[in-house]
């Protein structure tokens, strides 16, 4: 094809001199020994796109990009409405992109470090009703020392809204009965103090010392491990998937639907909120660090408004 130019070919007179690619996206490619064709090809797309925003943006080479720049990109990307999985993908390609740069040194700072991928819509789960409330939680008195186990793991997710992984961190010193009260460790090593229900105080003054130790003698294969408050039945402190076997395993006795721990969290800031308490009241007993993340329960409480009045209005 006579009348076409080649690719980053520059006319000099009569020679014709290839220029320099100073994004040496093609080098970093070939470096990329380990990865199939697909992410290859996907690897150059997003690159491609990221140095055509750059050159649009005044940018003529990789050492010419901030952090600041990085965050523009990455805002233009929300702007146009790129998807989170898309805008992950392609922060993860100028990631790798820019580390290897910096090992070949032709750039001296990564700034690409410390960039955030936005995140997409939260999905929450879906609150228990009342009445599923009701029907999971009775005021029998456990039979045995596994029951009693059980139902404080369940009393303690909804009664007290602790996560998984503070549900798993306490220790019997982190119960106070006398207020009523438990320490937890949150996200951050953040202590905070948590009101305990009535019910779920009568559950630990049987559990300490006595339901405790017979859960130990009865139920563990040799004998406690752990000084965790509650432990599975090898003897170590209960982990993630303990609890949620405890919790589908009393589900399915009542004839309910399987659903994650966390949804009792939620079910309990939820309810909180329906039953008039203050955001920011919610936000401590959560350990929230930001009040926007405690602010997401409130959408949910007015879709239960919403659906409230879509059932029993008469024009719903």
């Amino acid at each position: 094809m006579s009348g076409d130019k080649p690719l980053n070919v520059a006319s000099v007179g009569t020679v014709h001199c290839v220029r320099p690619d100073p994004w040496n996206v093609d080098e970093f490619l070939r470096f990329l020994v380990a990865v199939s064709p697909a992410t290859l090809k996907a690897y150059k797309q997003d690159l491609d796109e990221f140095i055509r925003w750059s050159e649009e943006n005044g940018f003529s080479a990789p050492e010419a990009i901030t952090r600041n720049d990085v965050d523009s990109w990455i805002a233009n990307m929300q702007k146009n409405g790129r998807a989170q999985k898309t805008m992950a993908r392609r922060i993860s390609a100028l990631r790798r992109y820019y580390q290897w740069l910096m090992t070949k040194k032709v750039i001296h700072k990564d700034p690409t470090v410390k960039v955030r991928t936005p995140k997409g819509p939260q999905r929450l789960p879906r609150p228990l009703q009342r009445s599923e409330i009701d029907q999971l939680f009775d005021e029998e008195t456990p039979q045995n020392a596994l029951e009693l186990r059980d139902r404080l793991v369940v009393e303690l997710l909804y009664g007290s809204g602790l996560r998984v992984a503070e549900l798993c961190g306490l220790q019997e010193e982190s119960v106070d009965l006398t207020k009523q009260s438990i320490e937890v460790i949150g996200k951050g090593s953040k202590l905070r103090t948590v009101p305990i229900t009535a019910y779920t105080s009568d559950l630990l003054k049987l559990w300490i010392p006595k339901g405790s130790q017979a859960f130990d003698d009865v139920y563990t294969s040799s004998g406690r491990s752990s000084s965790a408050l509650l432990v599975n039945r090898r003897g170590n402190g209960i982990g993630r998937s303990d609890v949620r076997r405890i919790l589908h395993r009393l589900l399915r006795s009542k004839g309910m639907t399987e659903r994650s721990p966390h949804a009792l969290r939620h079910t309990y800031a939820t309810h909180l909120l329906d039953g008039g308490a203050d955001l920011r009241a919610v936000q401590e007993l959560l350990g929230h660090a930001d009040l926007t993340t405690t602010q997401i329960y409130t959408h949910v409480s007015r879709e239960q408004l919403r659906e409230t009045h879509r059932k029993h209005h008469p024009r719903g």
